[in-house]
């Protein structure tokens, strides 16, 4: 039976929007007055609405899998990623330090939940009524909870949450201790966002001049998230595009650590010249196969005798396109398109032209 689920990534990479600060009804500062059966489907459809293509949860001080799965699972069903985390209240500087802690499925793998087990040893000592609100501190500073956290020995990182505002980094941490904290080994492998940057130069405040001339390359990508307290707050505020090719913790990692080319805050101009989206073959050698195409660059990866140059001399032979003066083993490259197709067999080119007609 084949799979009804969209595939936003059937032509490889592209730009989609991204949240990193959600809260959900497991959140005690989250207001949701409908039914509780109806929630999943509303919250899943409220990111849509909003154009949200990959969210993380980041309830405060508090990780509920059983709901993370729901949505998770409603999510895919509508092509969005959904990834774990947590918004930490780390007890450090003058009012504690908001940070957005995203962890990889190793988390969770085999039905554990790693995460509930760091938070419990993060607020030794409390209990949830005293920690799972927005105002709860945990036991150690920074460092220290970074410590903690690797020693887990399963991937995360973290993103510094509303850096201007109450309770975010920029606000609460001084400037000599904002530049020790660029030098910090564990600062620099672990975090890979600013979120809410809004504040360019200001002589009498932490802005991103001072920051980037404290952090150089350290400096991470700058994020937005909407830090919603209900459903209609979602999607609200700035916005922030990744460039992935999967809905998963590596491709988000790697997109922020490759902000430069891979974080934006426009969406990549729509494609506005030709290209081949699909060949497929009906008959032959690859009868029923369709290898898909991206607008842009392309790499046909595989072992030798995998198939590689077949499928792209049976493109060129569908597009009539000329060997070159220089092309080399004209003939090796000449039979292998009936050696794919054999009797009968037919290869179909989807393309788009420059006017976006298929």
């Amino acid at each position: 039976m084949t799979s009804t689920k969209p595939n936003p990534f059937e032509h490889g990479s592209r730009w989609v929007r991204a949240d990193f600060h959600l809260h959900t009804k497991a959140d005690k500062e989250f207001v949701y007055e409908g039914e509780d059966t109806s929630f999943i489907n509303d919250y899943v459809s409220a990111l849509a609405d909003a154009g949200i293509g990959l969210g993380v949860v980041a309830n405060h001080n508090k990780f509920d899998m059983g709901e993370f799965k729901a949505i998770r699972k409603q999510a895919r069903k509508r092509g969005i990623g959904f990834l774990p985390g947590v918004e930490l209240s780390v007890n450090d500087g003058a009012n504690g330090v908001h940070t957005l802690v995203v962890f990889s499925d190793e988390w969770l793998e085999g039905g554990k939940d790693y995460i509930n087990q760091f938070l419990n040893v993060a607020f030794a000592g409390k209990t949830p009524d005293q920690y799972e609100q927005e105002n709860g501190r945990s036991n150690d500073d920074l460092v220290s909870t970074l410590r903690k956290l690797e020693a887990y020995n399963r991937d995360f990182f973290i993103i510094f949450a509303h850096v201007e505002s109450s309770s975010g980094l920029w606000k609460e941490i001084a400037g000599g201790r904002m530049q020790e904290l660029a030098k910090e080994p564990l600062i620099q492998r672990y975090c890979r966002g600013f979120q809410k940057v809004r504040t360019h130069d200001k002589p009498d405040k932490v802005c991103r001049t001072k920051v980037q001339q404290w952090w150089g390359e350290a400096y991470p990508a700058e994020v937005e998230g909407c830090d919603a307290k209900k459903l209609d707050e979602i999607g609200r505020g700035e916005q922030v595009f990744l460039k992935i090719g999967e809905f998963s913790f590596d491709a988000v990692k790697y997109a922020l650590t490759d902000f430069t080319f891979r974080v934006s805050a426009k969406k990549a101009p729509a494609v506005n010249h030709s290209h081949v989206n699909a060949v497929r073959f009906e008959g032959g050698y690859f009868d029923g196969k369709r290898v898909t195409f991206s607008p842009h660059l392309n790499c046909l990866i595989g072992i030798q005798g995998s198939g590689k140059s077949s499928v792209l001399e049976c493109l060129r032979y569908a597009l009539d396109i000329p060997f070159g003066e220089d092309a080399q083993d004209k003939d090796y490259k000449d039979n292998l398109v009936p050696h794919v197709l054999k009797s009968g067999g037919k290869v179909v080119v989807e393309a788009t032209d420059r006017h976006g007609t298929r």
